[in-house]
């Protein structure tokens, strides 16, 4: 049986541009177990991460993040 995805909140410390914004998002959807990544438009450093739990867990999303060379932290599930 197929399960859900799953949807993490990871804030990204460095103040990105909306070029760099818009680059890691895209560059985090071609990342293996990733459906979608959105930075939140009025709080540029929440980003909202749909993955899949059969595909990758909540610390590879966080280190997918990290490897794109930004500083950040998992905040939790929604």
């Amino acid at each position: 049986m197929s399960r859900r995805n799953i949807e993490v909140i990871v804030h990204i410390d460095e103040s990105l541009s909306k070029p760099e914004l818009t680059d890691l998002e895209n560059s985090l959807c071609e990342d293996y177990g990733i459906e979608t990544a959105h930075v939140n438009p009025t709080r540029q450093h929440l980003m909202l991460i749909d993955f899949s739990p059969e595909a990758v867990n909540s610390l590879q999303v966080l280190n997918y993040v990290k490897n794109k060379g930004v500083h950040a932290e998992l905040i939790g599930g929604i």
